[in-house]
């Protein structure tokens, strides 16, 4: 049977830090219980990160790579939109599921007033596809002229807030919920 891989320290700190502010918030996530819940030391822990503020950023900045990685995971320019769209919407979904505790940090980081937007890999020319892509129609894109927070709010949104009901939608339902949104969203 293959053994796990210890976590490096760095990412024991990130690790502890994710499950302290997920249970306790982050004004209740001292440092002491972060070097405790990673097994290091405060002096080990400011090795490696500033501040507080920054084992935050750096763990906000992990989360948001993972899932902008699995959002992008299939994502072909080639591809037809509603079909990017719907599979879009379908791998959102199941990062959500499986990523509950990262998903309570990005809402809690979000309500904090953190202003931070992690650089995107300018090198995944899928990402400035996409991007492209699924813009408004007058800049290119295949989407309505909406605001981008109200398109949002009615696609990736209402994904997230189903990924949190406790019962688990079907690939079907799923699915017809998706083309429902790319209708909604689409430029005509």
């Amino acid at each position: 049977m293959a053994s796990k891989t210890k976590p490096s320290k760095r990412d024991a700190i990130l690790d502890a830090m994710l499950d302290v502010v997920v249970e306790r918030g982050f004004h209740e996530a001292p440092m002491s219980l972060i070097a405790e819940r990673s097994g290091t030391s405060a002096g080990l822990i400011y090795h490696h990160f500033a501040s507080k503020e920054e084992i935050i950023q750096a763990l906000y900045e992990r989360i948001y790579t993972l899932k902008i990685a699995s959002f992008l995971d299939g994502f072909s320019p080639q591809m037809d939109p509603q079909q990017a769209f719907v599979q879009g919407c379908e791998r959102m979904y199941l990062f959500y599921r499986k990523h509950q505790k990262e998903m309570r940090f990005l809402e809690q980081y979000k309500n904090a007033g953190f202003a931070c937007q992690p650089e995107l890999n300018a090198s995944d020319t899928r990402i400035t596809a996409f991007m492209q892509r699924y813009s408004s129609h007058s800049k290119g894109g295949v989407l309505n002229e909406w605001p981008a927070d109200v398109m949002q709010e009615i696609t990736i949104g209402l994904i997230e807030r189903l990924a949190r009901l406790p019962r688990k939608l079907s690939s079907a339902v799923l699915r017809e919920i998706a083309e429902s949104l790319w209708t909604q969203v689409k430029a005509i």
